[in-house]
């Protein structure tokens, strides 16, 4: 990923403020091609938000923190959401910068072509300097942040014990929708099998949606060694370090010759 015009604006904006470190940028890229959104409303206006539950608003404000610019607001007081946006040309020309040419996701980067190119026309009504667009997604790759993005956007660490029985089912899964996005998890699926965690890219039950699935313990113990370089930020990071210990647990054999009540009492505490 090339952050050097993202970071040439930013030093001329904000001179004074500490630049985000290139593996923030990074995950930030894969968490918003996972919950991102790039709007063009219908009365005109331009925003980049990323909507999250209250719950997790922590994540949210550790974004707009860390890049500097930005807000975070209520969505949904009923529905328990908070939102971080923005708006204003200053910010979504970097917002713009930051994600052009550096963005997995085919139908992700079309989206977001098609919002650079209605931001370049405001530019020009207001003859202010226009964004080339890249033509070109970047691959995803176990040496950068993006997979723990996406992975805190979409991902999920996941262990059911069955009941009356000592059996069980861990899983690591990520899920996307249409074709031209499947073989993007087929691409991350190849490099986490490099680690030993063999996975495998299969249809989800709602049509155009596709699931890379990393089963079993001996396989999840794979996805290790990266998600301990590269940490989630969202409240996935409890649930992956959680899932983590339950591993542990299971690859030890803590379950076996114990009631299913023992099992989810203790293994799950």
């Amino acid at each position: 990923m090339n952050f050097l015009p993202f970071y040439t604006k930013l030093t001329e904006l904000y001179p004074n403020q500490t630049k985000p470190s290139n593996k923030f940028l990074e995950w930030f890229i894969g968490f918003s091609e996972g919950v991102g959104s790039f709007i063009l409303a219908k009365r005109g206006d331009l925003s980049f938000v990323i909507t999250q539950s209250t719950l997790d608003v922590q994540v949210l404000n550790y974004i707009k923190d860390t890049l500097g610019f930005g807000k975070v607001i209520v969505q949904s007081s009923k529905q328990k959401t908070h939102r971080f946006v923005v708006q204003d040309t200053k910010n979504l020309f970097l917002i713009c910068l930051l994600f052009n040419g550096n963005m997995v996701f085919p139908t992700r980067y079309a989206r977001f072509l098609t919002f650079l190119s209605t931001f370049n026309e405001k530019l020009l009504k207001q003859n202010l300097t226009t964004i080339s667009p890249s033509k070109d997604c970047v691959s995803p790759s176990l040496n950068d942040a993006w997979i723990a993005g996406i992975t805190d956007g979409v991902g999920c660490f996941t262990t059911s014990l069955l009941s009356n029985s000592s059996a069980f089912r861990i899983r690591y899964i990520l899920t996307q929708k249409w074709e031209a996005n499947k073989f993007v998890l087929e691409g991350i699926m190849n490099l986490f099998s490099q680690n030993l965690a063999i996975g495998s890219v299969v249809p989800h039950s709602v049509s155009n949606v596709w699931e890379y699935r990393v089963n079993g313990v001996k396989n999840c113990k794979g996805l290790f060694s990266y998600f301990d370089k590269y940490s989630l930020h969202s409240k996935k990071k409890d649930s992956y370090y959680k899932w983590k210990t339950l591993h542990s647990r299971l690859e030890n054999g803590d379950h076996l010759n114990k009631s299913p009540a023992w099992i989810k009492k203790e293994l799950l505490s």
